[in-house]
C-alpha cells in the first residue's frame, strides 16, 4: 500500500489575485490577530455562506438564481440541486463540474481563513453531496493505481471527465477534499453520512476478496480500508478535541445513531450481495456496540467477510497487522492538511 497521498500543486488552480491576497494576508497577520480577522473574514469569526455565494464559480453554476442573495438553507437547496444525482448515482458532466467547484471554493475559503469549517446550515448537505460521489471521494483517498487520470483533471486546466466506461468522473485535489471532510464532521448527522458512504465504498473492495485470494488482492483492499477510516478516525478525533465531556458523548451519541438509522433495512445474503452483506452486517452490529465499535471497524468488517466466505481468521492476521500502519497513513494526511493551511491539529495521534 502506497503511503503518499495523490496530490497536485495547489497553486495551479488559484488565481494570481488570490495568491497575492494570501501573502498580503501573512503581512497583515504581524499586525495582529484581530486585525487579519476583520480583513480575511469580514469580521466574522465563522464562515459565513456568503463566502460561497458570493464566489464567481457558484454563481455561475447556480445562473440564472443569484446565490449571493440567498441564505444559508436556500444555497444549501441549490447546490444539491445542482450538483446531486438523479438517485441513479450517476452525474452529468455539469453536476460534478458544480461539485468540484464546491470543494475548490470552500478550499480556497479555508486557505483564506487558516481553518476547516463551513456554517452549520450547509454541513450535513454538503456530505451528502460528498457521499452521493463516494466512488470519486474513496479513489481520490485511497486508490492509487488509479488516482493519476484524477489528478491529471484535479488542475486549473482540467475538470469533470468521462473515463474509459463512460462513467462521469469529479476529480479535486486530495487535501481539498480532506478539508471538507473534516469541516462538515462538526456535525454529527454529516459525519455518519460519511462513515456510511465510506463503510459502502470500503465493503466493495473487501468484497473482491474470496476464498482463494492471496498476496496484494488480500492487503490492499484490506490497507484501503483501514486508511480511509483511519482518516475518518483522525476528523472524529479532531472534533471531540475541542467539546465538553458532555458535549462529547452527545456527538457520539447522535453519530451512532445516524450509523444505525438505517437498521430496519434487511441484511442480504453473502452470496446475493457481498458487499452490502458486509457494510449492512456491520452497520447492525455498531449499532449494539456503540462509539467504540468504530474504532475496530477495518477488522470487525474483515471479520464479517472471512466468516461469510469461509475463509480462516489466520489467512488475514497479516493484513491485519499491516492495516494498523495504513490506518496511521490516513491520519497522518489530515495533520498534514490542516498544517498546510496553518491550522495545527488540536488532537494527538495514539
Amino acid at each position: 500500500m502506497n503511503s503518499q497521498a495523490p496530490s497536485a500543486p495547489r497553486a495551479s488552480r488559484r488565481p494570481p489575485a488570490r495568491v497575492l491576497a494570501a501573502a498580503a494576508a501573512v503581512v497583515v497577520l504581524a499586525g495582529g490577530v484581530g486585525t487579519w480577522l476583520v480583513v480575511r473574514s469580514g469580521g466574522e469569526e465563522r464562515p459565513s455562506c456568503a463566502t460561497v455565494g458570493k464566489d464567481a464559480r457558484i454563481q455561475k453554476d447556480l445562473a440564472p438564481g443569484d446565490p449571493s442573495g440567498m441564505n444559508c438553507r436556500e444555497l444549501a437547496v441549490a447546490l444539491k440541486k445542482a450538483a446531486a444525482s438523479d438517485g441513479s448515482g450517476r452525474h452529468t458532466l455539469e453536476q460534478a463540474g458544480v461539485m468540484r467547484d464546491l470543494v475548490n471554493t470552500l478550499d480556497d475559503d479555508f486557505r483564506d481563513r487558516s481553518r476547516a469549517d463551513i456554517a452549520a446550515p450547509l454541513r450535513e448537505p454538503v456530505a451528502e453531496l460528498l457521499a452521493d460521489y463516494s466512488t470519486d471521494m474513496h479513489t481520490m483517498l485511497v486508490h492509487y493505481s488509479e488516482s493519476m487520470a484524477y489528478i491529471r483533471h484535479a488542475g486549473s486546466s482540467g475538470g469533470a471527465w468521462r473515463d474509459e466506461r463512460g462513467v462521469v468522473r469529479m476529480p479535486v485535489e486530495n487535501q481539498s477534499l480532506i478539508l471538507v471532510m473534516r469541516a462538515v464532521s462538526d456535525d454529527p448527522a454529516a459525519y455518519a453520512t460519511l462513515r456510511k458512504a465510506e463503510t459502502g465504498r470500503s465493503a466493495e473492495d473487501l468484497a473482491r476478496i474470496s476464498k482463494a485470494s492471496a498476496g496484494d488482492s488480500v492487503s490492499a483492499p484490506v490497507g484501503a480500508t483501514a486508511t480511509a477510516l483511519g482518516l475518518l478516525d483522525a476528523m472524529a478525533d479532531e472534533v471531540l478535541a475541542s467539546r465538553s465531556k458532555s458535549e462529547a458523548a452527545r456527538w457520539k451519541a447522535d453519530v451512532m445513531k445516524g450509523l444505525s438509522d438505517g437498521g430496519a433495512s434487511e441484511v442480504p445474503a453473502f452470496s446475493a450481495d457481498p458487499a452490502r452483506y458486509i457494510a449492512r452486517t456491520w452497520e447492525r452490529d455498531a449499532g449494539s456496540g456503540g462509539y467504540p465499535a468504530l474504532l475496530r471497524q477495518t477488522r470487525d468488517m474483515v471479520g464479517i467477510l472471512a466468516k461469510a466466505s469461509g475463509r480462516t481468521a489466520e489467512s488475514l492476521a497479516e493484513p491485519l497487522r499491516e492495516a494498523t500502519a495504513s490506518s496511521r497513513v490516513g491520519q497522518g494526511w489530515l495533520d498534514e492538511a490542516l498544517i498546510d493551511i496553518g491550522s495545527a491539529p488540536r488532537s494527538p495521534r495514539t
